[in-house]
């Protein structure tokens, strides 16, 4: 921690790891994860991110749990995401925070609809657009997993990190068959 300039009060606590997938990175409330990146190319990428969501570069034991467990997750452990605590920012809505949630409920491997989505956290299954527009704002990505969320004819639609990276992190969950193609 030599070297960096102390961060203001209301900072919360952030890291970002190297994975076999790219830089990611979480930002933490006492709770668990506040936000968190998408894999990115470059370090700088993926702090720049977390510092536009109010995160300054800490060292704690619950960064390097969640730093490890992205790791773990690049390496192929599909499971080392789940059990890490999310707490979602205060003042979402209950519909808003229904939906995020959700993700949870969709396993590694596996895809589901909007529709099931939006039935799943209470909207009704003719909401799919509202929880796309949702999960469109998801804080904390990878870990409320929307890339696994796909239209209701199995297309790839609607991701923060771009199409390219949606097929990329299904085909690596087993999702979707790998691309013979970079």
């Amino acid at each position: 921690m030599t070297g960096r300039a102390p961060a203001p009060a209301d900072a919360l606590p952030a890291a970002v790891a190297e994975t076999a997938l790219g830089w990611a990175g979480v930002a933490l409330s006492p709770e668990g994860i506040r936000h968190a990146t998408l894999f990115h190319a470059t370090r700088e990428a993926a702090l720049g991110e977390l510092r536009a969501f109010g995160g300054s570069e800490a060292e704690t034991s619950a960064l390097r749990e969640a730093c490890a467990r992205l790791k773990a997750y690049a390496r192929g452990d599909l499971a080392a995401l789940a059990a890490f605590p999310v707490d979602l920012p205060p003042g979402l809505p209950g519909a808003s925070r229904r939906v995020l949630l959700a993700l949870r409920d969709i396993p590694p491997g596996e895809t589901r609809s909007y529709g099931w989505l939006a039935a799943r956290a209470g909207l009704g299954s003719g909401a799919a657009r509202p929880a796309g527009a949702i999960i469109g704002a998801n804080p904390a990505p990878l870990w409320l997993p929307c890339h696994r969320v796909v239209a209701a004819d199995g297309s790839l639609h609607g991701f923060a990190g771009g199409l390219a990276l949606k097929r990329r992190l299904l085909e690596h969950e087993g999702a979707l068959p790998r691309s013979l193609l970079p």
